[in-house]
């Protein structure tokens, strides 16, 4: 049975698979001898291999998804979403942690 958005309870592997192909469009992510990695195209339009980013874990990667969203011209539904979330724990937004963000995003780019 595949796992929906909703179903990843923590930051790790999963959240950072599913962020990586739904909010910046990588291909074939998948397990490596324990390292994560998928298919990203580069600024030539080509298909690169790489290591997936820790998006939900690495705060540093985090931010990518902000930039992201604003790419895609999602970045007011995007947070709306972190928002709702940030709000659940009395934080203000801009201390959303990077499993929060990457959360946000996918709910975002699944509207």
């Amino acid at each position: 049975m595949a796992q929906k958005v909703g179903d990843i309870t923590r930051p790790g592997p999963a959240l950072d698979a599913a962020t990586a192909q739904k909010v910046f469009g990588w291909k074939n992510v998948h397990k490596h001898e324990g390292v994560l990695i998928g298919m990203k195209q580069d600024r030539a339009g080509r298909w690169r291999r790489a290591k997936v980013p820790n998006y939900s874990t690495d705060p540093v990667q985090a931010y990518m998804i902000d930039q992201r969203m604003e790419q895609l011209g999602r970045s007011e539904r995007y947070l709306n979403e972190l928002s709702k979330i940030t709000r659940a724990k009395n934080l203000p937004a801009d201390w959303a942690t990077p499993e929060q963000r990457a959360r946000a995003a996918l709910k975002a780019v699944g509207k």
